[in-house]
């Protein structure tokens, strides 16, 4: 009579320990975090499968650190431990599954009240994996290992940010390898506590970078190459024949679930490793029957960029319209599928690319009415108004509008009544500044209708305005020179003072040269005195003051 699954089970755990040849140290630490019920994200429930790889390391005499769904502080809380306990470890492993995201400088393990993750609040939701690999260095070098899972399937993490850990720095000695939880498990018991397996070896079903050495192992003991042989006993015996008749049965349903569930019963079993290149090349297959359904529809490039608007439309990032299905499309389908209850492949069929059209064609005509239904709203209270300003605005929101004709024609009218007004203004203000006949009236006029009809004119009379009235200035400016400067000696004073203030009058001789009168200029140029280049009365009480 066969045993049921789960003392099955608990017996193959307790052969795995038959395997494992080298002792633990007192000094062996292990975090284990997964996060498979997020509160705001996707949920990534493989995570879950971490569990029983906690409880078993604890069997095995590791210290263990764990956190199963836990919010930033408890991850918080969990790494500070790490780091207090790492302090006395010899050997340190880390196994982590959930949502990690990565910026070029490092990667995060999110909690699970990570919301809305951007470059600028992502260390505040969740924890650096940079920071655990240099607290795992710094304690194990060369035996330290991290281990993250591929539960999470988050989708778009941010702006400049992306999915997974390759943001993450390994310090020296440190080792990173990822996979599905099931590998993570067989490369920990069958693996890297086997003694005679290397890091490479035990690491080598799994994508790995890193310390990664062929003569260095996690285990303590001199690698040979040559793994130590379990025990021989008839529960092994019995074992083996269990195997190899499940393995039949499996191989004649041969359904990517039949193959899981050999997975699950034996995961380090005779025909694992069958099995698992079975599944690859059962999904591979229904990856080409995807893909084929899509290249079937002979989809031209404006259609694609169509699938890739209306994707976009629904809410759904492609990353682009371009009308090429890189990784970003085949990410918004995926999540799209999934979505609405597909298999989530990435590909379309004809039902789904109708189905899509579909509802992008619904959204457009409900933002086409709801932008009909603004437009009338804003048209009622443009009509309320009655003002030019009122239309103004409301052809610069609509130049389109479907009250664009209604809205220009009734600013014609405005605007017709506004010039009519204008010119009449004009008119009554041109036969004032006649009447007044002054340069500030002139001015005056020019500043409020400089396009009317008169705004020649009044510049011509104040430009002849401006003319009389400087030509009388420096009349008068020649007068006082004439009064303050009777005699050469009082010119050579003239020249001096100058001189000294540093304006170069020219050489110094009692005679008034151009060179004289420019420097006189500069003087009054600074002073803000009128530019006449003679001796005027304020000129000579600024001479005297010395500015």
């Amino acid at each position: 009579m066969p045993r049921p699954l789960r003392p099955a089970l608990r017996q193959g755990l307790a052969l795995c320990a038959l395997l494992i040849a080298a002792p633990l140290s007192a000094a062996d630490l292990a975090l284990v975090l997964a996060n498979d019920n997020y509160r705001r994200l996707e949920d990534a429930p493989g995570a879950a499968d971490l569990r029983p790889i906690a409880t078993r390391l604890e069997d095995l005499g590791f210290e263990v650190i764990s956190g199963f769904n836990a919010d930033t502080d408890d991850l918080i809380a969990a790494t500070e431990r790490f780091r207090r306990e790492a302090e006395e470890a010899d050997r340190v492993l880390i196994v982590i599954d959930g949502h990690f995201v990565s910026s070029s400088t490092d990667a995060w393990f999110l909690a699970r009240d990570a919301q809305d993750v951007e470059p600028l609040t992502l260390p505040s939701q969740g924890i650096s994996l940079t920071s655990l690999a240099e607290i795992a260095g710094d304690a194990a070098a060369g035996r330290a290992v991290i281990l993250a899972g591929r539960s999470s399937e988050l989708n778009a993490a941010g702006r400049g940010l992306r999915t997974g850990t390759q943001g993450l720095n390994l310090p020296q000695g440190v080792t990173l390898a990822s996979g599905t939880p099931e590998w993570l498990r067989h490369a920990i018991f069958a693996g890297l506590l086997r003694e005679g397996k290397s890091l490479n070896q035990a690491l080598s079903q799994l994508a790995a970078r890193g310390f990664l050495s062929d003569s260095v192992g996690f285990t303590e003991g001199l690698i040979t190459g040559v793994p130590s042989q379990p025990p021989v006993d008839t529960e092994a015996i019995t074992r083996d024949a269990l195997d190899e008749g499940f393995w039949t049965a499996i191989r004649a349903i041969d359904t990517v679930e039949a193959l899981d569930l050999y997975l699950e019963r034996y995961p380090r079993g005779r025909f694992a490793d069958d099995a698992r290149a079975r599944i690859a090349a059962l999904e591979a297959d229904k990856t080409n029957r995807w893909e084929a359904e899509e290249t079937a529809l002979n989809l031209t490039r404006d259609e694609r960029r169509a699938i890739q608007r209306d994707l976009t439309l629904l809410g759904f990032n492609t990353r682009g319209v371009d009308g090429i299905f890189g990784p970003g499309t085949r990410g918004a389908i995926t999540t799209w599928q999934r979505d609405r209850r597909y298999e989530p492949t990435g590909f379309l069929n004809r039902p789904q690319w109708r189905q899509l059209t579909d509802e992008a064609d619904r959204k457009r005509e409900e933002q086409a009415e709801e932008a009909r239904r603004e437009e009338d709203r804003f048209w009622r209270q443009t009509d309320r108004d009655g003002t030019a300003e009122a239309l103004r605005a409301y052809l610069e929101r609509y130049p389109k509008g479907r009250h664009a004709e209604e809205a220009r024609r009734r600013l014609a009218e405005f605007e017709a009544r506004e010039e009519e007004e204008n010119r009449r203004a004009a008119r009554r203000a041109w036969q004032q500044a006649q009447e007044v006949d002054t340069l500030e009236a002139y001015t005056d006029f020019v500043a409020r209708f400089p396009n009317s009809e008169y705004a020649e004119q009044a510049r011509a009379r104040i430009a002849d305005l401006r003319e009389d009235d400087t030509g009388r200035v420096m009349e008068a400016a020649r007068a006082e020179e004439n009064q303050n400067v009777t005699n050469p000696v009082t010119r050579l004073l003239v020249e001096q003072r100058l001189a000294q203030l540093g304006y170069n009058p020219g050489v110094p001789d009692g005679t008034f040269t151009e060179e004289t009168r420019e420097a006189l200029r500069r003087f009054q140029r600074d002073l803000g005195i009128f530019e006449s280049g003679y001796v005027t009365n304020r000129t000579v009480a600024s001479l005297l003051r010395g500015r």
